[in-house]
């Protein structure tokens, strides 16, 4: 690694760190300063001056690239500390084998490393973005990922058809089937939709991931057939995103606990999972920067797997 690259990578891992301390979670109210623009400018500044736009960085053992214009991904792939702890919740349970779909693969973080550790089976990576599905499956390719990987070019949802989506001018994340919850200055487009029950016909899945910018409930009401196998899914949980969309939070909450017996908050301040009753979510504060995502689990290989990072 280049002395440049190492000063831009120490400067965006010190700011992360600092972010996430509790001076800056108390004055902040929970919020991260990468809100403020001046802060995402820097930053961007900083990123810029050791990696070059579009370039391919190392990242748990697999290369990526991704949009050059993106503030947030890229610049946490290449500080190594993208989702940490989520990705190696996945990357433990996709290792299990079997059928594993990534839903909002985008440029396919999860989709690469997660296959490239899994001794067998099938990972399904659904990413509808023009933009991000050519990274996708060039990151695929890349990583010799071709025979495990496969790209599916459209959104999942409650029912087959198409979807207009909004694209955010800030960051490829942060796409959405929601005008608001894209942010100002995007464009859309309209994607072909299917349904995981429509697409997987029957073939069953050991492990969901989705991360769709608040349409997660949509796509769980159209997996009826496939979640009563019990997959372990892990999603992100954003009350705000999911109210714009059209599903509450609550809605989604209560069709994830009727069918499975453990859920677990992900707390990303501790690395560690929190049991929870549903009652636990509505409580104030119950869901916030650091604590926006879930599994749920209902196999005994999943519970095993998970089991060593419960919160003690």
């Amino acid at each position: 690694m280049s002395l440049r690259r190492r000063l831009a990578v120490g400067i965006m891992r010190a700011a992360r760190a600092a972010n996430r301390s509790r001076v800056a979670r108390t004055l902040l109210r929970g919020r991260s300063v990468r809100r403020l623009p001046l802060v995402n400018v820097l930053y961007q500044r900083v990123f810029r001056m050791g990696v070059a736009p579009g370039a391919v960085v190392a990242y748990r053992g697999v290369r990526l690239s991704g949009p050059a214009w993106d503030n947030t991904i890229m610049p946490s792939i290449s500080g190594g500390y993208y989702e940490e702890f989520e990705v190696s919740l996945f990357e433990k349970l996709a290792g299990l084998g079997g059928t594993v779909v990534d839903v909002g693969a985008n440029i396919g973080v999860y989709a690469c490393a997660g296959g490239a550790r899994m001794p067998s089976g099938r990972l399904l990576a659904f990413e509808p973005v023009p933009e991000n599905l050519g990274h996708l499956r060039a990151n695929v390719e890349r990583n010799d990922l071709a025979e495990r990987v496969e790209v599916a070019a459209m959104a999942v949802g409650a029912a087959e058809g198409t979807l207009e989506l909004h694209l955010s001018a800030e960051q490829s994340g942060k796409h959405s089937a929601d005008a608001r919850n894209a942010g100002p200055g995007g464009q859309s487009v309209t994607v072909p939709m299917t349904t995981l029950d429509a697409y997987l016909d029957g073939r069953g899945a050991d492990l969901i991931k989705i991360d769709v910018e608040g349409y997660e409930g949509f796509v769980l009401r159209g997996a009826a057939e496939t979640l009563a196998a019990r997959p372990a899914l892990l999603f992100e949980l954003h009350p705000e995103l999911q109210a714009n969309c059209g599903f509450a939070a609550g809605e989604l909450l209560d069709l994830v606990y009727d069918r499975y017996p453990h859920v677990y908050l992900i707390d990303e301040l501790r690395n560690t999972l929190v049991p929870c009753e549903r009652a636990y979510f509505d409580r104030p504060g119950a869901v916030g920067l650091y604590r926006a995502n879930v599994v749920a689990a209902g196999r005994t290989e999943h519970l095993e797997a998970l089991r060593p990072h419960l919160a003690g």
